[in-house]
């Protein structure tokens, strides 16, 4: 029988070579049982040696900031874009979070395609800077440049002065049980606000987002009304998303143009 040390180094070893793992394929591969697994991931977790999700872990990395986030995936966060893009309505007043992808869509938008834009993000106000027919809002705040957001008590207030068509949120994991998360607290209060004062909501995800387990949960999957996903999302994800909110618009982009 194997030492408790033993079979947690096992895990960590299986995690950091492969990515991901599942608590049911650890259990059958270390020959034990799935709640002894799920207590091993909890106390590694918990050391900071893996991080732990629904049905598994995944290797823990540091957050990337926003200005290295930008100039990766370009092709991936273009084809998500592009699906996003068509949840805009003409005559819309849309609040864009703060993110890499969001800043892809605006990017791609056209002047006029919306009445006003509302952002948080200095640098997707600059990418639309040009826009005459379309009015730019930037919110006021401190500016967080690891996020690239302002975020804050004034922009917190601002928020709850506003009532948007539409919210595009950026998220930074999404799981079918637990809803949208976020991996900055203070950052999770301001996607709750532009949640909470929007009719429609919308998102796109990378693969990645679906695994990871960002710590600050700010909504529920049912507050979505759109969620773009990639082409080669997987298809348990995609099943568990619809299973559990199924009056979602649900898309799935073009596969991105390598």
């Amino acid at each position: 029988m194997q030492l408790a040390e033993e079979r947690r180094q096992s895990i960590i070893d299986a995690v950091e070579r492969e990515g991901r793992v599942l608590a049911a394929e650890l259990a059958q591969r270390l020959d034990t049982s799935e709640d002894t697994i799920r207590r091993d991931l909890r106390d590694l977790d918990a050391a900071g040696l893996l991080r732990r999700v629904h049905g598994g872990a995944v290797r823990r990395t540091r957050e990337a900031s926003f200005g290295e986030r930008v100039e990766r995936d370009l092709a991936r966060k273009a084809a998500l874009a592009h699906s996003l893009r068509e949840c805009i309505r003409p005559g819309d007043t849309v609040l864009i979070d703060a993110g890499s992808t969001n800043l892809a869509l605006a990017r791609l938008l056209e002047d006029g395609q919306a009445a006003t834009i509302i952002t948080n993000s200095p640098q997707v106000a600059l990418a639309l800077g040009d826009f005459r027919r379309t009015r730019i809002v930037l919110l006021g705040g401190t500016y967080h440049a690891a996020m690239g957001a302002v975020l804050g008590a004034w922009t917190l207030a601002e928020l709850q002065q506003l009532r948007a068509d539409l919210c595009i949120v950026g998220l930074c994991a999404l799981d079918a049980k637990r809803g949208l998360a976020a991996s900055d607290a203070e950052e999770a209060t301001i996607k709750a606000a532009m949640v909470a004062g929007s009719t429609r909501r919308a998102a796109a995800v990378l693969n990645e987002r679906l695994v990871d387990g960002a710590p600050f949960a700010f909504g529920r999957l049912a507050e979505l009304d759109h969620l773009v996903l990639e082409a080669d999302a997987p298809e348990d994800s995609i099943a568990s998303l619809r299973q559990a909110h199924p009056g979602l618009d649900l898309r799935i982009a073009a596969k991105a143009r390598t």
